[in-house]
């Protein structure tokens, strides 16, 4: 799994989804992000120096966020995880400011989730899909942040999505919650 450098002093206010950063539909401003269907970005893991020049042009971006969900084969879980570390890394050695991206699934992927992510970093997750979801999925995910905050120390967690404010208080690191695009555009 590749170590990824720590990130510190940055924190985004403004977040495009990858698709839209490199359409070139727009002026590059802001953040960069990968909240969005994998197959939005699959081209980016496939020949990813046709998008880093695109991507330079923005302040930062989050990484890659292939997805594990609670459904998914374990070995499809690992492999996405490894991806995003892989990208992650490549983003780095490439010069671009990234937010290391952290994504995890059920009680037992925490045994591998946080493989290759720095220590005493700000580091990104999302909570699309979980806070609208049943009981077992919000569980996985507040389990997964408290871990989170155990193995990394992060010194500070970005959040895009929801984040309720009764669990502001549950972790001893400061939380930045960002609105979706989808919130953002609709305000849903």
């Amino acid at each position: 799994m590749p170590v990824l450098e720590p990130v510190h002093d940055c924190s985004p206010s403004k977040l495009v989804p990858f698709h839209i950063a490199v359409s070139g539909q727009r002026k590059p401003e802001g953040w960069y992000h990968f909240y969005e269907d994998d197959y939005q970005f699959e081209r980016f893991w496939k020949t990813p120096d046709k998008y880093i020049p695109k991507l330079k042009n923005y302040d930062g971006g989050i990484s890659t966020d292939f997805s594990v969900y609670l459904d998914m084969p374990k070995g499809q879980q690992v492999w996405n995880c490894w991806r995003n570390r892989v990208m992650a890394f490549y983003m780095q050695k490439n010069g671009l400011k990234i937010i290391p991206n952290v994504s995890w699934s059920d009680y037992e992927s925490l045994s591998w989730a946080f493989d290759g992510l720095p220590e005493h970093s700000i580091l990104a997750v999302t909570s699309q899909g979980c806070m609208k979801s049943d009981y077992i999925c919000k569980q996985s995910f507040l389990n997964g942040m408290h871990e989170l905050v155990l193995q990394k120390y992060p010194e500070l967690i970005v959040v895009y999505g929801i984040f309720p404010e009764t669990w502001m208080d549950k972790f001893p690191v400061p939380i930045v919650t960002l609105k979706t695009f989808s919130q953002e555009r609709w305000g849903n």
